[in-house]
């Protein structure tokens, strides 16, 4: 389906107000068209010197509809001298405008409510969309490129559709109206008109097909630029410790530069079309100004005030012809813009999900992994193969290996971010495919070793996830992160705004955030996914404090390097190019697992 008509779909539950706007174009247009025929009337009588030359032969002229139109245009403004009717023709003159205008108000204000919304709904669903995928669909794509779409193109796409929604709703109406009353007038005058506007009307469909194009490589440039930015100011922190700020600027002025020839190009063909309708608007008027003189003044097949109300008919056509043109390339910059927007809303990589999804609120027994497989794509080795592994309740398990192991994929797993390419993970021996995803997610408290803060209050981030925040959970669980004294110590305590990324944190307290918030809602599995690997040593002991006082009445699955983080653990696992090749407590692993023993003289557990 066309991107215009699909977003045309978008338009349905606003029909009743766009009938309400269509009203008021009709509205428009017939009082554009009583002001036009009555101008006529009015030049007619000033230049007219004899009042009764004005009126004359009028009863007996009255067989066509346009002699029909003149009768009663001359019996409303008729009678009296020519000051009085020239009096009546601007009174009826200045009201035909001013409920024109009142009308072509009402009818923006309707048009530019629809617009609103539907961009409104748009940008929901779009978002909406996105967060239904799956956390493969994010790997696949770059966040800049995707924040582009959702602000820069649907904000573009607004400024388009506006346009082409009032076109779509008024000019049409206009341009047949008045085309209805040049016939009227003069048939051999309008088909001169039709004869050369499609024409025009080729060469503005190349030019708009044209500008589509250059429209998407615009929007895709500027998508570049958006991503880029995203990515640098997420990382600022290596920047200025690396020193590399002007490679940076180079390389954002590079990415700009090439936007910018882009956007000049697309631009270059937008400022062309509206005066090339002008241009043949002009000539077309010119010709029409030729060909009427000659119906005047050699033939007499036309009278004067005829030919002088067709040409101001004419020159009140010349507008919405060239909002035609303007809408024309609205259409297709729209469409370009539209077709990037519903590329991604047509992206279907969500997580099936069971038609009757049990509901889970606890770890009753444990979580078994039967040999579960996985590749992120079908061009991709397998991060994990044949694992087989049984996690149960209230017991400490450490994950251990080498960088690529497969650690963090399997957390990704057991919480499904994603499905096993094989094989099959169970909760209390219900496939965590039938399960109910958010009861399930809502089973584990994540700390990743890439901690996700927001610019907002610390009690705020703690409470991430619930409707309301409960200041008591949140001191409770702040105290048993170790994070309840530096919360109180600072200028505003719970309340303190932590900044972008929490960055007005150290690092060891922005962790602890992360601990309490995984700890919020209570959940009977917490996940330390290398919680402690970037951590000063006064940090991570407050976070060994932690986790040792959530062993109990807690399942703790811990990826970890050090060797104080997983030497209590109930079990350490060591996974290798993605499989299972040993696992057991500390002491046994170190005497008979060769590749937990070099890990640990490696220092990589110590």
């Amino acid at each position: 389906m066309r991107p215009y008509i699909r977003l045309l779909s978008l338009i349905k539950p606003y029909k009743k107000t766009l009938l309400l706007a269509f009203f008021c174009s009709v509205m428009y247009a017939l009082f554009n068209a009583v002001a036009i025929w009555f101008s006529a009337s009015f030049i007619t009588a000033i230049f007219t010197p004899e009042t009764n030359q004005l009126t004359a032969g009028i009863s007996d002229q009255a067989a066509s509809l346009n002699e029909n139109l003149k009768v009663l245009a001359w019996q409303i403004i008729g009678g009296g001298d020519r000051f009085d009717i020239v009096m009546r023709a601007v009174m009826i003159f200045f009201l035909a405008f001013l409920f024109r205008n009142a009308f072509d108000v009402s009818q923006v204000y309707l048009i530019t409510f629809v617009e609103q919304r539907v961009i409104k709904d748009l940008r929901d669903k779009l978002y909406r969309h996105m967060l239904s995928q799956s956390l493969g669909f994010f790997h696949r794509r770059k966040s800049g490129e995707l924040a582009s779409v959702t602000l820069n193109d649907v904000t573009a796409l607004q400024e388009k559709m506006m346009k082409a929604i009032k076109f779509i709703m008024r000019e049409p109406f206009v341009i047949v109206l008045f085309l209805f009353l040049l016939f009227t007038i003069s048939w051999k005058l309008t088909l001169t008109i039709l004869i050369i506007a499609p024409v025009a009307g080729l060469l503005i469909d190349v030019l708009g097909k044209s500008l589509k194009r250059k429209s998407s490589r615009m929007q895709e440039a500027l998508s570049n630029v958006t991503a880029l930015l995203y990515e640098r100011l997420g990382g600022i922190r290596l920047i200025k410790t690396a020193g590399t700020e002007d490679q940076e600027i180079d390389r954002f002025e590079g990415t700009t530069t090439s936007y910018f020839r882009k956007a000049l190009r697309q631009r270059r063909f937008d400022i062309l079309i509206v005066p090339l309708t002008e241009i043949i608007g002009l000539a077309i008027i010119s010709l029409i100004l030729i060909y009427g003189g000659y119906l005047v003044f050699r033939t007499s097949t036309m009278d004067a005030e005829d030919f002088v109300r067709f040409i101001a008919i004419v020159f009140a056509i010349l507008a919405p012809a060239k909002e035609l043109g303007g809408a024309y390339t609205s259409v297709q910059i729209a469409s370009a813009f539209a077709a990037r927007i519903f590329g991604i809303m047509d992206t279907k990589e969500q997580l099936p999900t069971a038609k009757e999804p049990v509901q889970v609120d606890n770890l009753k027994k444990a979580i078994r992994l039967d040999d579960v497989s996985f590749r992120y794509s079908q061009k991709d080795d397998n991060a994990l193969s044949h694992v087989d592994l049984n996690i149960n309740r209230d017991e400490t398990i450490a994950l251990v290996g080498p960088s690529g192991a497969g650690k963090t994929t399997l957390i990704g797993l057991i919480t499904r971010l994603f499905d096993p390419t094989q094989g099959s993970i169970k909760l209390d021996d219900v496939n965590l495919r039938d399960l109910d995803i958010n009861g399930l997610r809502k089973l584990f408290g994540v700390v990743s070793q890439d901690i996700v803060l927001f610019n907002d209050t610390v009690a705020a981030n703690i409470a991430y996830g619930t409707r309301e925040i409960d200041l008591d959970r949140v001191h409770e669980v702040a105290k048993l992160a170790y994070a309840d004294d530096f919360i109180r110590a600072m200028h505003e305590g719970y309340d303190t705004k932590i900044g972008d990324r929490g960055m007005r944190l150290s690092g060891g307290q922005q962790q602890r955030l992360s601990i309490a918030r995984a700890l919020v809602h209570d959940p009977p599995v917490i996940i330390f996914d290398e919680a402690t690997s970037h951590l000063d040593s006064e940090s991570e002991n407050l976070i060994q404090q932690a986790m040792e006082s959530l062993r109990e009445n807690h399942t703790l699955i811990v990826i970890a390097h050090r060797l104080a983080t997983v030497r209590r653990a109930d079990r350490i696992v060591v996974l290798d190019k993605g499989t299972i090749i040993d696992q057991g407590t500390y002491d046994e692993l170190h005497d008979r697992c060769e590749l937990f023993t070099r890990l640990c003289q490696q220092q990589f557990l110590t």
